[in-house]
């Protein structure tokens, strides 16, 4: 199957979702190029691009129509698949004209904003990243969501010797509503002698008790001596499958993730949901450097769960399955569709659909 993939590329956990989803499918057999309608990182030239040129996706930078369109004719996609909100008109636009199914992928919260009926009302399946993002627009749309949880390339992110010295590691695209969480956990961990804070984030926040890192294009190689790590969404879960102890944060705090957390109705990795309150941090970290044996138990509990949940190959998998959907559904129409002269009011002339015209009385 030939997946035509589009997105704006940030420092972030949805840009790097898309990364790995190309290729995995491209590990599965199908064929995968991806249109970034904007860059927002010099990164990308230097490490994301050569990543996917090397795995053998196809990559385009442009938001021109025109351009988009030559892409199509030349690579003749069989579905489109959006992962951006920004341009979900766009792609909508793109593949209606091109009579190619298209699908979305709704990665948070906000989208029942009429801004986005049209083009969720003309994609062939909307895929939600949790039933939280689900539950959102199911009134409107329950026919046509499917949940498919983000994955991590768990043979990318895999534990190695863990680091003498306890670090408590906060992994984030760091933005303002996250500074407040984030000064929690600085003042948490200087409660705690044996502890360290380093901060990997696209800014230095005005911390001044912690070490910083700027933005690891390899974070695998931090995440795979790291003990701890405070994060969510993305980072939690590659955390996981490097085989950390994880804080699940983000604006609110939700505590540590252990079999008890994710057997809980509603877990997400959201780090959103506010669980427990930030007075429990020093109680956490406290119950982690404690006791090593007690770490090492949690770690490896991270890993496995990551290996029976998080495993991107199985997101792509269950993704393929969309679209093998969609696409045997509008192949189905397109056989019918000569032979049906009246569809809905619209009928097919000359390759476009044009309305009919109701006979005067």
């Amino acid at each position: 199957m030939r997946v035509l993939l589009t997105t704006e590329f940030f420092l972030s956990g949805q840009s790097t979702h898309v990364v790995d989803l190309a290729i995995q499918l491209k590990k599965l057999g199908h064929e995968a190029e991806i249109v970034f309608t904007a860059v927002h990182t010099p990164l990308f030239q230097s490490y994301y691009g050569p990543m996917l040129r090397k795995a053998g996706i196809g990559l385009h930078c442009t938001s021109q129509r025109s351009q988009i369109n030559q892409i199509i004719r030349r690579f003749k996609p069989d579905v489109i698949h959006c992962h951006s909100s920004t341009i979900f008109s766009l792609t909508k636009g793109i593949a209606l004209a091109h009579r190619i199914p298209y699908v979305v992928t709704c990665h948070g919260l906000g989208f029942s904003h009429p801004k986005y009926q049209q083009a969720l009302e003309h994609a062939k399946r909307i895929i939600a990243v949790g039933p939280n993002a689900a539950a959102e627009i199911e009134k409107d749309y329950r026919d046509k969501i499917v949940i498919i949880p983000n994955g991590v390339d768990i043979d990318r992110f895999v534990p190695a010797k863990k680091e003498k010295t306890i670090k408590v590691y906060y992994v984030a695209r760091l933005d303002w509503s996250k500074l407040y969480a984030l000064r929690k956990l600085a003042a948490a961990v200087e409660q705690i002698p044996k502890l360290r804070l380093v901060i990997v984030a696209n800014f230095q926040p005005p911390i001044h008790s912690a070490e910083y890192l700027p933005w690891q294009t390899n974070i695998e190689s931090v995440l795979a001596k790291a003990n701890i790590v405070a994060g969510c969404g993305r980072t939690a879960r590659e955390a996981m499958a490097a085989g950390c102890a994880v804080l699940l944060m983000n604006s609110r705090y939700d505590g540590i993730v252990d079999p008890e957390a994710v057997s809980q109705p509603g877990f997400s990795f959201s780090g959103s949901q506010g669980r427990c309150p930030f007075s429990q941090l020093v109680h956490d970290l406290n119950f982690l450097a404690k006791s090593r044996k007690r770490l090492r138990r949690l770690q490896r509990f991270s890993r496995a769960y990551a290996v029976e949940h998080l495993s991107s190959r199985t997101m792509a998998e269950k993704t393929a399955a969309v679209y093998q959907e969609v696409v045997s559904q509008s192949q189905a129409w397109k056989r019918r569709a000569p032979y049906n002269t009246q569809l809905h009011g619209w009928h097919l002339a000359g390759g476009s659909f044009m309305q009919q015209k109701r006979p005067r009385v």
